[in-house]
């Protein structure tokens, strides 16, 4: 299967808006634990991290170590405040407070198609902007297949949720509402919110104030780089309590896939959650 391929635009603008500030809860990130090649080589069989995690090549030890030294911050323009490990990880677990998302197995050509966005503006952001615009489309293709081949265990969902909007939540992610016209969110991020590779993230696992504030970015109109406005014209019917419902529910659900355990793994990869 052959899938379009993004060009970064040129003139790409430097300053583009602020995000809105998260609360930010500090989890620190692990920047000893590097997955081995090995391990990652490993779940190349998974759908997520095959040709999905590349755009033009097939992903081989060289480019899984680049997209390895990319995240550890040794990108042709790059330094330690182009480090991904800072905020997201060595394992792409992300950041607790939902300020930093979970990267760890999603989609290797979604994740490189936001990248190429955060440069363009098409999905501005006031720090991966910055840190895109300084990548090569090389680096980018890279980081996003070793990202995607990575495994991470899932953080506790943080705090507590009334059991009403949490159903609530799991309506819209299963039928959606009908009086409304919200489709549910399974027809195109899979069952159990597992994400439909290439082109569709996993919601499971994923942080919930991460999930809201995307929702609202949509609905506000900053963020505008998703296929024929879909997740636009979604989120414009939502309601806040609704957008909370939806991602307080998927942050909470753990992906029921099957992925490829490492033979000789030179670190010790946790088997995702049932």
């Amino acid at each position: 299967m052959t899938q379009r391929k993004y060009v970064k635009p040129a003139g790409i603008a430097a300053a583009l808006s602020a995000i809105i500030a998260l609360p930010f809860v500090g989890y620190a990130q692990d920047r000893e634990a590097q997955p081995g090649i090995a391990a990652l080589e490993a779940n190349l069989l998974d759908e997520r991290a095959l040709f999905n995690a590349t755009v033009e090549e097939p992903v081989d030890d060289d480019l899984l170590e680049l997209g390895r030294l990319v995240a550890m911050g040794g990108a042709e323009n790059g330094g330690s405040g182009m480090a991904c490990i800072t905020c997201h990880g060595a394992n792409g677990m992300g950041d607790g407070s939902g300020a930093f998302p979970r990267l760890a197995g999603q989609a290797g050509w979604y994740t490189y198609k936001q990248l190429v966005d955060y440069a363009s503006g098409a999905r501005p952001n006031k720090v991966m902007s910055g840190v895109a615009q300084r990548l090569t489309e090389h680096e980018m293709e890279a980081v996003a297949a070793y990202y995607a081949a990575v495994e991470a265990p899932y953080r506790p969902a943080a705090g507590d949720v009334d059991a009403g909007l949490l159903q609530w939540g799991g309506q819209l992610g299963a039928v959606g509402s009908a009086e409304r016209g919200i489709p549910a969110c399974v027809n195109c991020h899979g069952p159990s919110g597992t994400g439909n590779p290439p082109s569709v993230p996993y919601l499971a696992g994923q942080y919930a104030n991460y999930m809201t504030y995307q929702l609202q970015l949509w609905r506000e109109g900053v963020r505008d780089n998703d296929a024929m406005n879909v997740m636009s014209s979604i989120a414009k019917k939502m309601t806040d309590e609704d957008m909370r419902a939806v991602s307080e529910y998927y942050a909470r659900v753990r992906p029921m896939v099957d992925r490829v355990v490492p033979v000789a793994a030179d670190i010790d990869i946790p088997e995702i959650a049932d």
